[in-house]
Order: structure tokens, then sequence, then C-alpha cells
């Protein structure tokens, strides 16, 4: 019995200084909405970073590679007129069988992308990477958690305080962070953390520095934010944003 890969038809895309979430809105969702269109079209995925997008379009077993890598074609350059003016070119590609994953999962849920993210991770990424015969499971799109802190310059002035004495507050309490990036406001400068803790008043608590013989912690001078990291690749899978993965 002859077995063959369904018609996978690939479509990049670059658009410079555009956000992933720009790419996801401006560029990804214009050329879904007609690319739904095309007979045959079993599923439509997206993954976006910064400045650029690759869609995946899968088509059912009945459909030739040839004629559906045309109707996409047709179909992308009837969409041009809505996309942003700067786009480059898009280039629309046969998919070879050989070159991609093995297997892809998509991972959409009713939970927010955070705890979607964290499923994928950790229930499904690393129990397929024990798995006889697999080398490695690529993870695309989601948002892990995230710890920001928050620096009220007002408060760190009254204090005499610097943002060097709270980013060095930060990094001397062994907390798992990179360098950082100083954002400044009208009122506040922010140090944010990649570090993972089990409570964020665990920061809250950190002591900045000693003035006339009293501690002064984050929360006097700011205050801890649970949240997401900003996302450097965007997944959408049939028009929600979601996890991939590629083994």
């Amino acid at each position: 019995m002859n077995f063959r890969d369904p018609a996978t038809v690939n479509i990049n895309i670059s658009l410079p200084g555009a956000t992933p979430e720009e790419m996801s809105t401006q560029v990804v969702l214009p050329i879904e909405q007609v690319v739904n269109t095309i007979s045959g079209l079993d599923e439509f995925s997206s993954q976006t970073s910064e400045g650029s997008a690759r869609i995946t379009c899968t088509f059912v077993l009945e459909r030739d590679i040839e004629s559906a890598a045309q109707d996409v074609r047709e179909k992308v350059a009837g969409a041009l007129r809505n996309l942003p003016p700067n786009i480059f070119p898009p280039v629309i590609q046969k998919a070879d069988p050989d070159s991609a994953p093995v297997l892809t999962i998509s991972v959409v849920s009713d939970k927010n992308i955070r705890e979607t993210t964290e499923i994928a991770d950790k229930q499904i990424r690393r129990v397929l990477e024990t798995v006889d015969g697999v080398g490695t499971v690529t993870i695309t799109g989601g948002r892990s958690r995230q710890i920001r802190l928050y620096a009220d310059a007002e408060k760190m002035n009254a204090y005499g305080i610097t943002i060097n004495q709270f980013q060095h507050a930060i990094q001397n309490e062994n907390v798992e962070i990179p360098g950082g990036r100083i954002v400044r406001g009208a009122s506040e400068v922010g140090v944010r953390t990649l570090g993972r803790v089990d409570a964020v008043s665990q920061f809250g608590d950190i002591i900045v520095a000693n003035v006339n013989g009293s501690p002064i912690r984050v929360h006097d001078v700011g205050r801890a934010e649970d949240t997401f990291a900003e996302p450097n690749t965007w997944n959408m899978v049939e028009g929600k944003e979601g996890v991939r993965l590629d083994v």
C-alpha cells in the first residue's frame, strides 16, 4: 500500500519592525480569511515572531500539491491590498515532507495562555522527550510566567535609593534573572525579572536598602506583578492563540 503525505503549502512573510502580535492581527488574519475559502483546506496554522510570519496550510489527501499551491498563490495575491504597504512580497513554498518534523502538535484550550503554555511544556513536551527514538521537541508560541518589578521614581528619590541599588538587591537574592531592562516612564522605572518564585510577595519583601537603620523593601518603593512574558513568537491555531510542539 502506498502512503503519501497531505499537500502542505507554507507562506513566509516579512514585515520589518512589526511585533509578533501585529504580525498576527495585521498579516496572518487577513490571509487566513481568504485562504480558508480554498476547497479542501484541512488545517491553517501560523507562527509569528518579530517581523516575520510562517503560515502552514494543510490540505485533505485528495488535493494535489501543485493545484493547492496555485490556489494559495492566487488567494494571497488577492489579499495583498489589505496588508500593510511596507510588507515584503510573500514567499509561497510547497513543503518538503523529508525536512519537516515527524509530528506537529498544536495545543489550545479554554485556559489563559500562560496555563496553556505550562500544560504544553510540563505535561506534553517533557513526556515526549522521554519516548525512545524522539530527538528534540521544539516549542513555539505561548507565554511563560514572568515576574515584573516596578520601582516608583518619586519614592526612590525620597529614600535616596538609585535604580542600580534596586536592581542589585534583586540580583543579590540569587534570583535567576538576566541583566534586566530599565523602563523609564513619567512616574516609575522598572526592573524586569524572568525568575520563577512561588509567591510574588517574596519579591516585595526583598530589602533594597537601609535608611536611618530601617530596612526599605521592594514593596516600600514599588510593586511586583505576576504576569506573562512578552512573546518572542506567536502561534495561532484556527484563529486562536496556542502553543505548537514540533517533534
